[in-house]
């Protein structure tokens, strides 16, 4: 079995944080075996900032794939507690990524616990809203 904890950490040295210092990385486990990565990307103007999660469902779909192509999220927060993901973050998983697929979540000590995004965003925005 992959130890993702170790993967995540190790990913999560690549992200640039220069102004929180903490650091965050993203898995997405393909079917097809395909593990595609993410880190979050800080800026001076925090507003054009990319978090972890995004950067890695961004790259999935960019490679070709799509929702049903994802059967595992991994995220790791440079956190002592168990960290989550923010709300813009939520929102977009809400849509790019299927609803039952398992998310877990690692803090910096190895902690982790399983959600879905049924349970992350019980009431997500979605297309039917606009209607």
């Amino acid at each position: 079995m992959t130890n993702y904890f170790e993967k995540l950490k190790l990913l999560s040295t690549k992200a640039y944080a220069p102004y929180s210092n903490f650091h965050v990385s993203a898995i997405c486990l393909l079917a097809d075996g395909t593990e595609v990565k993410g880190v979050n990307i800080e800026n001076a103007a925090y507003s054009v900032t990319i978090c972890a999660e995004r950067t890695c469902l961004a790259q999935v779909y960019t490679l070709g794939y799509q929702k049903k192509d994802i059967i595992k999220f991994f995220l790791y927060t440079d956190s002592n507690q168990q960290g989550s993901p923010c709300g813009t973050c939520r929102q977009f998983l809400w849509e790019l990524l299927g609803h039952d697929v398992p998310i877990e979540i690692y803090n910096q000590k190895g902690d982790s616990y399983v959600t879905t995004m049924q349970d992350l965003l019980p009431y997500g925005f979605t297309k039917e809203d606009l209607e």
